[in-house]
C-alpha cells in the first residue's frame, strides 16, 4: 500500500495509522463524500495458508461487530470489500490520542480523567454486554480520547459472541487470543469467557492510568499469564498516595481472580466511577491538557457539557494533575522544503477542483504543521500557504478552524516590514464572515464597522470593495436587531450606487430589494403592534 492508491474507486489512501502482524490501517478520504476515514487492510498473502480461513473470519466479524454497535463510543462502520488480495473495512477516522500515548507522556493521570476514561469505557461494555458480546481484548493501545473528551473503544476483532451454540472456534492452535498484559485468568486458561473478563480488562486500565504501569510485569507471555493467575492482586494505594478509597477498592473488585468476585455489570462499575470523573468543584483547574503534537484532549468534558464541548473563548488553563512525569521525547518533524509544499499546494487545488475541499485542507494543514509557529511561520511563502489553507477552510464549511487561521494571519501579517494592508482587511473580513457563520454575529458587526472606519480613511469611496462592505455591515447590522441602523444605512448606499451606476443597475437594483425587504418586515412589525393595541 502506498499514499494516493484508490480503492474501489471511491477511496484515497492518504498515511499510515497502524499496523499489525495481520495487515494495515491507513488514513484516507471518501472521494463520493469528501470526509476521511479510516481504511483497515488484512493482508491475507502475509499470513500462513493455516491461518487464513480464520484470520478471514475474525475479520469479517469486526466489520459486522462494530457495525451492530450503535453507540457514540465504537467508531461507525461505512463499508467493506476486497481490494485484490486484501479484505478491507473502511471506518470512522477518530482524531485524538490513543491512550497508550497518553499514559507513555504523562504517567499517572489525574483521578477524575482516570474515572471519566472508565466510565465511557463501561458506557460501551455496556451496550456490547447487552448487545451479547465480550471485547476480550480491551488495552490502552485500543483505547482513544477525541479532542471532545470522547472515550473510542477500537479493534473488535477478537470479540466472542455470548452463548457455547454461537462461538465459532476463531483461536488458532496453541494461540490464545488476547493482550496477555490485560487477560483475565479464565481468559488466560482458554477457558469460556464473559462480560467480566472485561471488567479484568478494564480494571487493569484503571490501574495503568492512576499508576502508570499496569498491575503486573513479566519478561515473556507465558510469565504474564501466571502472574494474573496466582500473584496476589495488587492496590493502588500502594503506588500513589491520594487515590479516594474507594476507587482503590473498585480497582482491587476488577482485578479478583474468581470471576464471580467481580462487579456484577459494566453498568454497575459505570455507576460508581461517575462521581469520581463528573468534575464540578473546579471546572478550570481540570481543564484539556495540551499534549506533545499539540492536541487537547479532556475525558471529562463529555460529564461538564453532555451536548457537546462550547468553544473556548479564551486559552485554557493548564491541566491539574497529581503529578506530571513525562516519560518520551516530543515526535521532531522535520518541515518539508519548499518544493515538497508546493507540489503538496498544487494537489491540494486539484483536490479542490473536484469540490473536495476538506481533504485539500487536512492536506495542506498536515504539510504546514511543522511549521505554524516561531519565526518560520512567517516567512512570506508559508504566510501564503497559510492563507491558501484558511480559504480551504472556508470552503470546506470547517469555519470553526478557519477562525483562528485568519486571526492568526492578521497578527502576523502586520508584523512584516512593509505590511500589506489590503491582505490584513481581507483576512479580517473572512474572520467576521466565520463569526457570523458561528452565530457570533455581534463580534462580527463590531469587526466590521472597525473596519469600515479604517477603510474609509484610505480607500475611494466609490471603490467597489468599500461598497460591498458597507452592503455587508448593514445587512449584518439587521441580522443582529438593529434594522432601523441598516435602514440608514442601505439607503444612503442605494443613493451612491444609483449616482455611480444609475438607478436601474444591477448593483442598486439589489440594494433596493434588501431595503425594500427590511421596510416590509418593519411594517409587518408595527402591524402586529398596532393589533395588539387595539385588542386591548
Amino acid at each position: 500500500m502506498q499514499a494516493q492508491t484508490r480503492v474501489a474507486d471511491r477511496y484515497e489512501l492518504t498515511y499510515p495509522v497502524g499496523h499489525g502482524g495481520m495487515g494495515q490501517v491507513w488514513a484516507g478520504f471518501d472521494e463520493k463524500l469528501d470526509r476521511p476515514v479510516a481504511i483497515k487492510f488484512l493482508r491475507q498473502l502475509a499470513l500462513p495458508e493455516s491461518e487464513r480461513e480464520n484470520a478471514v473470519e475474525r475479520f469479517m466479524r469486526e466489520a459486522r461487530v462494530t457495525a451492530r454497535l450503535d453507540h457514540p463510543g465504537v467508531p461507525s462502520v461505512h463499508d467493506v470489500g476486497y481490494h485484490g488480495d486484501d479484505i478491507y473495512i473502511v471506518m470512522q477516522l477518530v482524531p485524538g490520542m490513543v491512550l497508550a500515548d497518553l499514559i507513555a507522556e504523562r504517567g499517572w493521570l489525574s483521578v477524575p480523567w482516570a474515572a471519566a476514561i472508565g466510565a465511557q469505557i463501561c458506557s460501551v461494555l455496556a451496550a456490547a454486554h447487552a448487545a451479547s458480546l465480550v471485547h476480550r481484548d480491551l488495552k490502552p493501545q485500543n483505547l482513544m480520547v477525541t479532542p471532545t473528551g470522547a472515550v473510542k473503544v477500537l479493534d473488535f476483532g477478537v470479540a466472542a459472541l455470548l452463548g457455547p451454540a454461537d462461538v465459532p472456534r476463531l483461536t488458532v492452535t496453541g494461540h490464545t487470543l488476547g493482550t496477555p498484559t490485560y487477560m483475565a485468568p479464565e481468559q488466560a486458561l482458554g477457558s469460556a469467557v464473559g462480560p467480566r473478563a472485561d471488567l479484568y480488562a478494564l480494571g487493569c486500565v484503571l490501574f495503568e492510568l492512576l499508576t502508570g504501569d499496569p498491575p503486573y510485569r513479566a519478561d515473556n507471555p507465558l510469565g504474564m499469564l501466571h502472574r494474573h493467575m496466582n500473584d496476589p492482586v495488587p492496590s493502588v494505594a500502594d503506588h500513589r498516595a491520594g487515590v479516594p478509597d474507594g476507587l482503590v477498592q473498585l480497582v482491587v473488585r476488577l482485578l479478583a481472580k474468581d470471576p464471580q468476585h467481580r462487579p456484577g455489570s459494566a453498568a454497575e462499575v459505570y455507576e460508581t466511577l461517575v462521581p469520581f470523573g463528573a468534575v464540578v468543584h473546579d471546572l478550570a483547574a481540570d481543564a484539556a491538557m495540551t499534549v506533545a503534537d499539540g492536541q487537547r484532549v479532556d475525558p471529562t468534558m463529555p460529564y461538564r457539557y453532555p451536548f457537546g464541548p462550547l468553544p473556548p473563548r479564551a486559552p485554557l488553563a493548564p491541566t491539574k494533575v497529581d503529578i506530571v512525569r513525562p516519560r518520551t521525547a516530543p515526535e521532531v518533524v522535520e518541515p518539508l522544503s519548499l518544493g515538497e509544499l508546493t507540489q503538496i499546494e498544487e494537489r491540494a487545488w486539484e483536490l479542490a477542483e473536484e469540490e473536495r475541499f476538506t481533504q485539500a485542507a487536512e492536506l495542506l494543514a498536515t504539510a504546514l504543521r511543522p511549521v505554524r509557529k516561531g519565526h518560520d511561520a512567517k516567512q512570506p511563502r508559508i504566510l501564503e500557504l497559510r492563507l491558501n489553507l484558511a480559504n480551504l477552510y472556508v470552503l470546506a464549511g470547517a469555519y470553526r478552524e478557519a477562525l483562528p487561521e485568519f486571526t492568526r494571519l492578521v497578527a502576523d501579517l502586520a508584523e512584516r516590514p512593509v505590511p500589506d494592508q489590503e491582505l490584513i482587511w481581507h483576512c479580517r473580513q473572512q474572520a467576521a464572515v466565520c463569526q457570523v457563520e458561528l452565530g457570533e454575529g455581534p463580534a462580527a458587526l463590531a469587526a466590521l464597522r472597525s473596519l469600515l472606519a479604517e477603510e474609509r480613511k484610505i480607500m475611494d469611496p466609490n471603490s467597489p470593495e468599500l461598497l460591498a462592505l458597507r452592503q455587508q455591515v448593514a445587512m449584518l447590522a439587521a441580522g443582529v436587531g438593529d434594522v432601523t441602523d441598516a435602514r440608514c444605512q442601505l439607503e444612503d448606499l442605494l443613493s451612491d450606487v444609483s449616482r455611480l451606476h444609475g438607478p436601474q443597475s444591477s448593483a442598486g437594483a439589489e440594494v433596493q430589494a434588501l431595503l425594500t425587504h427590511l421596510w416590509r418586515l418593519g411594517d409587518g412589525a408595527a402591524g402586529a403592534t398596532d393589533d395588539r393595541r387595539r385588542t386591548t
